[in-house]
C-alpha cells in the first residue's frame, strides 16, 4: 500500500478514494503495512521517516503521538486483568531466567563431589549460558517484533525447559554444557518479552515504573537461588530440582500462550524490513548517546553483582565463606528495591515534568559515587557497601524503558534487544578479563590480591566516568522523555 502523501497530484480518483479506505481501517486498527518500519498513520511530518524510526519530537509536539503509537491498543480491560495476562505471564518468565542464571552457583559444589569436575570445567559449563543467551539476542529481537511476546516467549521456554531436562540428565562436561546452553537459549528474550508487551500494553509513560517492577520479578528469582535452594539440596539432589524447574518452566509458557492478549501485527512485515528497521536503530545516533552509558554500567554492574563481589569480599575485605555466603544473599534481595525504586522515582518525576533523561544521569552519578569506596578498597562495613552498589547499580535500568520511547512501538523488540546484547557483551567482556587480570598482576608486578583488585575497579571507574560525561554533553540524551 502506498502513502498518501506518496500519490501524485494527477492520481485517479477511485485510487485515492481506496487509500483513503485503507487508511482509516489502519487507523482503527491501531496498526497497518506501512507502521511495519514505525511509520504510523499517526505520523504527521514526511521528514521524520528516516530508517522507519520515530525520533525525539520538539517540544510542544510530542503529545500528538501518543494515542496512536500505541501497537496495540488497550480495549477497557480492567487493571487487574491487563495485570494478569499482559504483564504477569512475561514477569514469570523473568523470574525463571534470573532463577537459572543464578543457580549454577549453588549446585557448583555439587557437580565437584557427584561428576568430579574442577572450577574450569564448571566454568566452561557456566559460560556457555552467557554465550547463547548473547548470541540469540539479535534474532530473537527481529523475531519479537515480527511475531510478538505471545508467540516468541512460550516457544523461548520450551527451548529452557528441554535445557533443563538435559542438563539434569548430564554425566559429563559436554552434556551439562548443552543444557546450559538451551537454558540460556531460551531465557534470551525472557525480560525482552516482557518490555515489548509493557510497551504494546501499557500507557507509554508509565513504562519505567512497569518495567521496574517487572525486574523486581528478576530479583526475586536471584534471591530464590540462594538460600531456598540450599534448602532444598537437603531433601533433593541437584538433578531433582532441574527437572522440576524444567516441569515449572513448561507450566509459565502455557500460561503465556493461553493468557497473554494476541499480537495483531505478528508476521505482516517481511523480514528484510525487519532487518532494515534494526539497521535503522543502530545507525541512529541517539541510540548510542542514551544507551551505551547506561548499558556499560549494567555490564559491569552485572559482572560484579553476579560473581565477583565474592572475590572482592574474600580478598580485599578478607571475609571467610560463611561471611560471604549470607553477604550474597543480601546482595540478592539489594536488586528488588533497586528496580523496583527506581522506576517508581522516575514515574513520579516523569508526572511532575522531569525528563527521563536527567534523573538516569542522577541515578548514572549515583552509581559512581558508591564505585568510589570500592575503587579504594574501602572495607568499612563492606556488606552494607555491596548492597548500596547492587541497589543504585539496577537502577540504571530505566534506560530500556526511557530509549524504547524514542522509537517506534514496532521497534521495541530490537531496541530492548540491542541494549541487552551491549549489556551481556561488556558483561562477558568484564567478567572474562577480570580473572586474567588479577593472575597478571599478581605474576609480572607482584601485586598482591587486594592491590590488583584495586587498579581493575579504578580502571572501570575512569571507563564509566567518560563515557556518562558523553551521556551529560548529549542535549538529546539529556533530555530524554
Amino acid at each position: 500500500m502506498r502513502h498518501l502523501a506518496g500519490l501524485s497530484h494527477d492520481a485517479q480518483p477511485d485510487a485515492l478514494a481506496a487509500d483513503r479506505h485503507r487508511e482509516r481501517q489502519d487507523r482503527l486498527r491501531g496498526l497497518g503495512e506501512d507502521r511495519r518500519l514505525g511509520r504510523g498513520p499517526c505520523r504527521r511530518s514526511q521528514g521524520r521517516r528516516a530508517a522507519g524510526l520515530r525520533q525525539l519530537l520538539p517540544e510542544g509536539r510530542r503529545g500528538a503521538h501518543r494515542p496512536c503509537e500505541r501497537g496495540v491498543r488497550q480495549d477497557g480491560r480492567s487493571l487487574l486483568r491487563l495485570a494478569l495476562t499482559a504483564f504477569l505471564p512475561f514477569a514469570l518468565g523473568y523470574f525463571l531466567s534470573f532463577l537459572f542464571r543464578s543457580l549454577n552457583a549453588v549446585v557448583a559444589p555439587a557437580l565437584r563431589s557427584e561428576l568430579g569436575l574442577d572450577d574450569a570445567a564448571i566454568g566452561v559449563v557456566t559460560s556457555m549460558y552467557l554465550a547463547a543467551f548473547t548470541a540469540a539476542q539479535l534474532p530473537a529481537g527481529v523475531a519479537l517484533d515480527r511475531f510478538g511476546p505471545r508467540r516468541v516467549a512460550p516457544v523461548m521456554l520450551l527451548a529452557t525447559a528441554l535445557g533443563a531436562v538435559v542438563f539434569a540428565l548430564g554425566q559429563d562436561v559436554v552434556t551439562l554444557s548443552i543444557g546450559r546452553a538451551l537454558i540460556g537459549l531460551g531465557l534470551s528474550v525472557a525480560l525482552m518479552c516482557g518490555f515489548k508487551a509493557n510497551v504494546l500494553y501499557w500507557p507509554i509513560g508509565r513504562l519505567p515504573l512497569v518495567n521496574a517492577v517487572m525486574m523486581t520479578f528478576g530479583g526475586l528469582g536471584a534471591a530464590m537461588a540462594t538460600r531456598p535452594v540450599q534448602w532444598l539440596l537437603v531433601d533433593f539432589d541437584w538433578r531433582q530440582i532441574f527437572l522440576g524447574l524444567g516441569a515449572v518452566t513448561v507450566a509459565v509458557a502455557l500460561y503465556q500462550l493461553l493468557a497473554a492478549p494476541r499480537y495483531e501485527r505478528g508476521g505482516q512485515g517481511r523480514l528484510a524490513d525487519e532487518l532494515r528497521g534494526l539497521a535503522g536503530v543502530l545507525r541512529t545516533p541517539l541510540f548510542w548517546k542514551a544507551g551505551l552509558a547506561p548499558t556499560f554500567s549494567l555490564g559491569v554492574w552485572v559482572c560484579y553483582a553476579s560473581f565477583w563481589a565474592a572475590g572482592w569480599l574474600r580478598d580485599v575485605a578478607h571475609l571467610d565463606e560463611q561471611s560471604v555466603g549470607v553477604a550474597l544473599f543480601a546482595l540478592s534481595l539489594a536488586i528488588v528495591p533497586g528496580y523496583f525504586f527506581s522506576g517508581m522515582i522516575i514515574d513520579l518525576l516523569h508526572r511532575r515534568g522531569v525528563r527521563g533523561g536527567r534523573v538516569l544521569l542522577v541515578y548514572g552519578s549515583l552509581f559512581l559515587a558508591i564505585h568510589v569506596p570500592i575503587a579504594l578498597n574501602v572495607t568499612a562495613a563492606p556488606k552494607l557497601l555491596w548492597f548500596a552498589y547492587v541497589m543504585f547499580g539496577g537502577m540504571s535500568v530505566v534506560c530500556y524503558a526511557l530509549v524504547t520511547r524514542a522509537f517506534a512501538p514496532e521497534l521495541a523488540g530490537r531496541v530492548n534487544t540491542t541494549l541487552n546484547l551491549i549489556c551481556m557483551l561488556i558483561a562477558f567482556v568484564v567478567q572474562a578479563a577480570i580473572g586474567p587480570a588479577l593472575a597478571w598482576m599478581d605474576a609480572v608486578h607482584g601485586l598482591s590480591r587486594a592491590e590488583a583488585h584495586q587498579v581493575v575497579t579504578i580502571v572501570l571507574l575512569v571507563l564509566q566516568a567518560m563515557i556518562w560525561l558523553w551521556f551529560a554533553a548529549s542535549r538529546e540524551a539529556r533530555d530524554l522523555p
